[in-house]
């Protein structure tokens, strides 16, 4: 058998040797930058870091729209009665209710038989004097002021003659009569100019049946 043949080491110049090293570098880095980019088994958990700080507020977001009502709930159990309250005081005794009626009734009438009624204008302002106070109470009640004078103030009662005819003030007022602040309370009459007194009438007959 013979002896296989010997393949002769390559010779290599200096530019081509460094040219191979450079190529098997080049390539040695590419598959190095490839394995890197693997993502290698998760490591333990690290301590907890500071908190950072607050950022700013961001901008209010839309509101959503309204869910749909849910489902009723089931039905609770009854509740438990509460405690009892503390006992109140005593109520007061109604014994007295009637003698203390008729002691106030006895206190108004008193009052209503020592009351008195004052005026000092015919009855257009009454003072009422009772339980050591007085009341003044104004009234309208139709007072006669006689012949109706210009500029002269009328309150609401006053009765003038005006033209002659009887006018009754509604307000206060120093409005002629006939305007809308009088009442027109008894017209003037005829003046009777066609009567004559010395004309005699002759009898008539009266007739019985």
């Amino acid at each position: 058998m013979s002896e296989p043949s010997k393949i002769p080491a390559p010779s290599y110049t200096l530019t081509e040797a460094l040219s191979v090293f450079f190529a098997l570098v080049h390539r040695t880095l590419a598959e190095v930058r490839a394995l890197s980019r693997v993502p290698g088994p998760a490591g333990e958990t690290g301590p907890e870091g500071k908190r950072g700080l607050a950022g700013e507020k961001g901008d209010r977001g839309e509101r959503g729209e309204r869910g749909e009502p849910g489902k009723n709930g089931p039905a609770g159990g009854d509740g438990k009665d509460g405690e009892r309250g503390q006992k109140g005081e005593p109520g007061r005794n109604a014994a007295d209710l009637t003698l203390l009626q008729e002691y106030i009734d006895q206190r108004i009438e008193r009052m209503l038989e020592t009351a008195s009624f004052l005026t000092k204008d015919g009855g257009r302002t009454l003072l009422w004097s009772i339980g050591g106070r007085v009341f003044e109470i104004k009234t309208a009640t139709v007072l006669y002021d006689g012949v109706w004078k210009q500029d002269k103030a009328y309150v609401p009662g006053d009765s003038v003659t005006h033209g002659g005819s009887l006018h009754i003030a509604k307000v206060e007022t120093t409005a002629k009569p006939g305007t809308d602040d009088w009442q027109l309370a008894a017209k003037r009459g005829a003046d009777g100019r066609d009567w004559r007194p010395e004309e005699k009438r002759a009898a008539e007959p009266v007739r019985f049946r």
